[in-house]
């Protein structure tokens, strides 16, 4: 479990801890304040496949697929800014020595990405390699170009270069240290899942518990659901059918979105066992009165799936609904951080549990 948090360079974060940690945690804040780019670092932390990590993530704010950035495409000071993979790094101070650094606090394996330059070599093999540069070394301008070490701790796992983009099928070919510590993850985006991956989840869960759980959570909105199933849609597509009681099937797009959020969350709770469950704005789509019993549901499956589960919101009615399930955390508890911005660094303030209301009537509104 990630009892404490560390995060600095990435995106928002110059520098922000989170000291405690619960099985069941909840980011607040207005918009922009780094609650996305939160789950973002945790995910990219936990993760198997650190170099792709760090290139998917990139990927996800990109309105173009990734492709290899321009080695001639820099600024007067000779730092590139063209291209999505740099846009990982917090925007402060000297870019020629970024760095990113995710860990738990005292962590001795901690994720760290540099963004340092490196001379391209070739061997007499064909080989392009690259070698960091060392501060006072004289190389021809042409002979160099900005490439992203990865480490875990000490140990060099990977190196984001332009000539390894873009992604294969969203994987990078031949990734050869993979994080052997890293956990199960869902990461449920505050757009949903596409249908393609909710059918593929969906059938991921057909031994053990997991369909039966789905179906007891979409119970919540609705008691007459029977089962789910997919059929073959138009174009290859899969399309989710509720049987009624009494009634025929019917489309799950058609039940509204809240249902359709409710399928996502109990699909990725079923997906992150023994793992870690992110969740990006909880309360889309889903009616306030609902939300209490979701959250409950979602602290018992915290402690039956043995996950722990981060959430973001910028809703008072989620944070306020969030504070009944606290008591069904269990072993592990329950965290509450509020994300305030200010200038260009973001803190984090850890809410009393106990006493929700005083605290947020301290730091102002969540909107």
């Amino acid at each position: 479990m990630i009892e404490s948090l560390h995060v600095s360079g990435f995106k928002l974060f110059r520098d922000i801890t989170l000291p405690k940690l619960g099985r069941l945690n909840l980011f607040v804040g207005e918009n922009n304040t780094g609650k996305s780019c939160l789950l973002e670092a945790i995910n990219l932390y936990v993760g198997r496949t650190p170099v792709t990590d760090v290139l998917e993530t990139a990927a996800k704010r990109s309105a173009d697929r990734l492709r290899p950035w321009d080695p001639g495409g820099t600024t007067e000071e000779g730092t590139s800014i063209t291209h999505p993979v740099f846009e990982l790094f917090h925007r402060g101070g000297d870019e020629t020595k970024a760095r990113i650094i995710i860990e738990k606090v005292g962590d001795s394996s901690p994720l760290r990405v540099e963004w340092l330059p490196h001379r391209i070599v070739t061997g007499e093999d064909g080989f392009i390699r690259y070698v960091p540069v060392a501060p006072g070394d004289a190389i021809p301008p042409e002979e160099v170009e900005w490439a992203l070490p990865v480490y875990r701790g000490d140990r060099h796992v990977g190196l984001v270069t332009r000539r390894r983009l873009p992604l294969m099928r969203g994987r990078i070919v031949g990734e050869k240290f993979l994080n052997e510590d890293a956990s199960s993850v869902a990461f449920l985006p505050a757009s949903g899942f596409s249908d393609a991956k909710a059918a593929s989840m969906w059938d991921a869960l057909v031994q053990g518990p997991g369909q039966e759980l789905v179906l007891d959570w979409l119970r919540m909105l609705d008691p007459r659901i029977e089962d789910l199933a997919y059929i073959a849609g138009r174009r290859e597509a899969r399309l989710a059918l509720l049987k009624l009681q009494g009634q025929g099937r019917i489309p799950l797009r058609s039940m509204g979105d809240g249902l359709t959020k409710l399928f996502h969350i109990a699909l990725a709770v079923g997906s992150a066992s023994k793992g870690v469950l992110l969740i990006d704005e909880f309360e889309n789509g889903l009616h306030w009165s609902v939300q209490e019993k979701l959250w409950i549901a979602l602290a018992k499956a915290a402690r039956d799936f043995n996950v722990q589960i981060f959430c973001t919101t910028h809703s008072r009615d989620c944070l306020e609904s969030f504070t009944a399930a606290i008591r069904e955390a269990g072993p592990g508890g329950a965290s509450i951080y509020r994300l305030e911005r200010r200038g260009d660094d973001v803190f984090a303030t850890d809410l009393p549990l106990l006493n929700v209301d005083a605290a947020m009537r301290e730091h102002a509104e969540v909107r």
